[in-house]
């Protein structure tokens, strides 16, 4: 069981570089995931550290590789329009480091949500998401592919939009009164389509979706999502020609899963975060999230600003 859910880990690195050539924004966005989830004291339960992601995140924009407009609207005042109308590609890299660490579903729901949430509130992304991210858990642990719609469907019906709202609506970024549209009813529509792809009833919604259920159906794969899943549930013979630090994530997420890491190691108490930018090349300096690093070369090109850092996980190359 644990090298199966490594492997899921593993399959979203090993498709995203083999798709492109590189790490990109997908990669990234599910590294800044784990290294911002923390095991809970209080509960069996390990959550994101939203104080860490949001620095991480801050960070991320100086050395991606890549994004899509929710992640650009993410930072700084909020786009409504953007924010509520806009599909974001990367959760499925968010979400699949929330599911693994964790074993209770309810707790993978809430940091799902609160995830998706930081980025978009689009609501086909909202339902989309959750069904994947269900079907995702149920797969991966102890459950029969044979009652895996039927256990989604009471998902779905199951799920409350006085209970949704009353849980999460502070976790939206845009105020719901800018909302283009009746937000009740289309939040119950959203939830009528999801039903009726279940229930076999095809639509233009949830390309990923349908494809992740076309994989337990034994059909080719479309998309990335059931590519990553397909070598996921079958135990294809993947190999994983990835750097050590990727294949360490997928050991450390399942000792996260396993509450054998102290949360207080994870803690960061006092947030050094200097500006990469003011240091000098050859400079060494410590930085919160980075820890000890060095500026390998620094210099301006087609009024682009960049600086290459040297850290103990690898190379980063920041950009202004």
């Amino acid at each position: 069981m644990e090298k199966k859910l490594e492997r899921l880990l593993l399959n979203l690195f090993l498709y995203d570089y083999t798709k492109n050539n590189s790490y990109t924004y997908l990669s990234q966005l599910g590294v800044i995931t784990i290294k911002s989830l923390i095991p809970m004291k209080e509960e069996v339960a390990v959550r994101i550290d939203y104080k860490r992601f949001v620095e991480e995140f801050r960070l991320w924009l100086s050395y991606r590789n890549g994004g899509n407009s929710s992640l650009l609207n993410a930072e700084g005042k909020i786009n409504s329009v953007a924010y509520w109308e806009e599909e974001d590609n990367s959760i499925l890299s968010r979400i699949i480091p929330i599911i693994l660490a964790n074993q209770n579903y309810e707790v993978i729901q809430e940091e799902i949500i609160k995830n998706i949430l930081f980025t978009t509130g689009n609501l086909t992304t909202l339902f989309q998401w959750l069904a994947i991210s269900s079907l995702l858990h149920e797969t991966a642990f102890n459950k029969s592919n044979n009652n895996l719609l039927d256990t989604l469907k009471e998902v779905v019906i199951g799920f409350s939009q006085a209970d949704y709202m009353k849980k999460y609506e502070k976790y939206y970024r845009a105020n719901i009164k800018d909302y283009k549209g009746n937000f009740s009813v289309e939040f119950e529509r959203e939830k009528i389509h999801l039903l009726n792809i279940l229930n076999g009833i095809k639509n233009n919604r949830y390309s990923n979706l349908i494809d992740l259920l076309n994989v337990l159906d034994k059909k080719e794969p479309q998309t990335m999502i059931g590519e990553i899943f397909c070598g996921f549930i079958y135990d294809l013979d993947i190999e994983y020609n990835l750097p050590k630090f990727y294949i360490n994530l997928g050991d450390y997420i399942i000792n996260l899963r396993k509450s054998r890491i102290d949360p207080e190691q994870l803690k960061i108490e006092k947030y050094i975060l200097p500006d990469i930018f003011d240091q000098k090349e050859g400079e060494i300096f410590f930085h919160s999230l980075l820890k000890e690093a060095k500026v390998i070369k620094k210099e301006v090109k087609n009024n682009v600003l960049t600086s290459l850092i040297q850290t103990r996980t690898g190379m980063y190359l920041f950009k202004k």
